[in-house]
Protein backbone atom coordinates (compact mmCIF):
# COMPACT_ATOMS: atom_id res chain seq x y z
CA UNK A 1 0.00 0.00 0.00
CA UNK A 2 1.38 3.25 -0.60
CA UNK A 3 2.69 5.19 2.49
CA UNK A 4 2.03 8.49 1.36
CA UNK A 5 -1.25 8.35 0.60
CA UNK A 6 -2.30 12.11 1.86
CA UNK A 7 -4.26 14.23 -0.53
CA UNK A 8 -2.42 17.10 -0.69
CA UNK A 9 -3.36 20.26 -3.54
CA UNK A 10 -1.98 23.42 -3.28
CA UNK A 11 -0.19 22.38 -0.29
CA UNK A 12 -3.37 22.32 1.83
CA UNK A 13 -4.09 18.49 3.35
CA UNK A 14 -7.55 17.26 3.14
CA UNK A 15 -9.12 15.50 6.31
CA UNK A 16 -11.83 14.84 7.95
CA UNK A 17 -11.20 17.83 10.42
CA UNK A 18 -11.19 20.13 7.41
CA UNK A 19 -14.59 19.43 6.09
CA UNK A 20 -16.70 19.03 9.25
CA UNK A 21 -17.67 22.82 9.31
CA UNK A 22 -18.87 22.36 5.30
CA UNK A 23 -20.79 19.49 6.51
CA UNK A 24 -22.11 20.63 9.49
CA UNK A 25 -23.40 23.97 7.40
CA UNK A 26 -25.12 21.63 4.84
CA UNK A 27 -26.92 19.32 7.27
CA UNK A 28 -28.00 22.43 9.21
CA UNK A 29 -30.82 22.67 6.35
CA UNK A 30 -32.47 18.79 7.01
CA UNK A 31 -36.05 19.10 8.70
CA UNK A 32 -34.55 17.41 12.28
CA UNK A 33 -31.81 17.97 14.45
CA UNK A 34 -29.15 15.66 13.82
CA UNK A 35 -26.58 14.32 16.55
CA UNK A 36 -22.88 15.89 16.95
CA UNK A 37 -21.28 13.00 15.79
CA UNK A 38 -22.67 12.26 12.59
CA UNK A 39 -21.40 15.35 10.52
CA UNK A 40 -17.60 13.90 11.34
CA UNK A 41 -18.54 10.70 10.41
CA UNK A 42 -20.03 11.87 7.25
CA UNK A 43 -17.03 13.74 6.22
CA UNK A 44 -14.39 11.32 7.54
CA UNK A 45 -16.75 9.04 4.72
CA UNK A 46 -15.94 11.45 2.29
CA UNK A 47 -12.09 11.41 3.05
CA UNK A 48 -11.49 8.12 3.17
CA UNK A 49 -13.79 7.29 -0.47
CA UNK A 50 -11.56 10.38 -1.75
CA UNK A 51 -8.81 8.36 -0.22
CA UNK A 52 -9.71 5.55 -1.75
CA UNK A 53 -10.17 7.10 -5.34
CA UNK A 54 -7.12 8.78 -5.25
CA UNK A 55 -4.91 5.22 -4.76
CA UNK A 56 -6.98 3.40 -7.70
CA UNK A 57 -5.98 6.08 -10.04
CA UNK A 58 -2.28 6.05 -8.90
CA UNK A 59 -2.18 2.62 -8.89
CA UNK A 60 -3.35 2.23 -12.29
CA UNK A 61 -1.42 4.89 -13.79
CA UNK A 62 1.55 3.38 -12.39
CA UNK A 63 0.87 0.13 -14.18
CA UNK A 64 0.04 1.96 -17.28
CA UNK A 65 3.66 3.28 -17.20
CA UNK A 66 5.58 -0.15 -16.36
CA UNK A 67 6.09 -2.00 -19.84
CA UNK A 68 5.77 -5.02 -19.92
CA UNK A 69 8.06 -7.26 -21.80
CA UNK A 70 6.25 -9.83 -24.07
CA UNK A 71 6.67 -13.70 -22.71
CA UNK A 72 9.39 -15.54 -25.31
CA UNK A 73 8.24 -18.70 -26.30
CA UNK A 74 9.98 -21.65 -25.24
CA UNK A 75 11.54 -23.54 -28.10
CA UNK A 76 10.50 -26.81 -28.77
CA UNK A 77 13.08 -30.19 -28.38
CA UNK A 78 12.79 -31.04 -31.81
CA UNK A 79 14.04 -27.69 -32.95
CA UNK A 80 16.90 -27.51 -30.98
CA UNK A 81 20.80 -28.51 -32.27
CA UNK A 82 21.72 -31.85 -32.48
CA UNK A 83 24.72 -31.17 -30.89
CA UNK A 84 22.98 -29.82 -27.36
CA UNK A 85 20.80 -33.37 -27.63
CA UNK A 86 23.92 -35.89 -28.11
CA UNK A 87 25.54 -35.99 -24.47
Amino acid sequence: MNSTSSLVTGGVTMSAATLVPLVTWAMNGLPKPIPDGIPLLVAAGLITGLHAAYNIYVARAAAKAIPVAPATPAVPAAQVAPSIIQS
